[in-house]
């Protein structure tokens, strides 16, 4: 084997999921054109289901009576307002990958790390069935 063959890192061979965009650069645009629409009814519904959540936060918090008596429900939207703020950011950053040329590249573990989308659908999603179920014990105890 020619040792010239071994100078290109693993990443610049256009083989590899992690391409050199300056030498092989793909048009991923085409390609994923179709998932764009999809990904701004993602944004739009995060976006408009985040103004309803705040909505219902702010008439639990300057009502005392909602206040204390739905204090779980007020939780709850407050639950429903992570999760929605992902689907907002989750729509427009992949409609950002997909316009930079980057939607399908392989990334790493720590590199998806750096978005916010991971942090905000691990919590947005566990959170609001927790309350859930805060919600349904205190329902049983109230009865029994």
């Amino acid at each position: 084997m020619n040792s010239s063959t071994f100078v290109t890192s693993c990443r610049d061979h256009p083989s590899n999921a992690y391409w050199n965009n300056a030498t092989n650069q793909p048009d991923q645009s085409i390609a994923n054109a179709p998932v764009l629409p999809g990904f701004l009814t993602y944004s739009v519904a995060g976006a408009t289901s985040s103004i309803f959540n705040i909505i219902c936060i702010l008439i639990f918090i300057t009502k005392k009576e909602l206040r204390e008596k739905y204090l779980l429900f007020a939780v709850l939207a407050f639950a429903n307002l992570i999760n929605t703020v992902f689907m907002l950011t989750a729509g427009t950053l992949r409609r950002h990958l997909i316009y930079n040329n980057q939607y399908m590249q392989l990334i790493s573990t720590f590199e998806c790390l750096k978005y916010p989308n991971p942090h905000l659908h691990l919590l947005g999603g566990q959170l609001p069935a927790v309350i859930l179920i805060a919600i349904d014990i205190e329902r049983l105890v109230a009865v029994y």
